[in-house]
């Protein structure tokens, strides 16, 4: 079987773009990810301070 080397080049450019389109969503899951996470921590933080605050009542 002959496989001509330009359906070679096609196979290699589908695959860098598959992975290159990978690292993109991985790299924008991880800034959501990192944006909830800062978003929790800001609403514990609030949280202990209305319970500081009713503690001292």
């Amino acid at each position: 079987m002959f496989i001509s080397w330009y359906w070679l080049l096609a196979i290699v450019i589908v695959v860098f773009g598959y992975v290159h389109v990978l690292k993109r969503n991985c790299k924008a899951c991880r800034h959501d990810r990192e944006a909830i996470y800062k978003a929790y921590q800001r609403v514990l933080e609030e949280l202990k301070k209305i319970r500081r605050v009713g503690q001292g009542e």
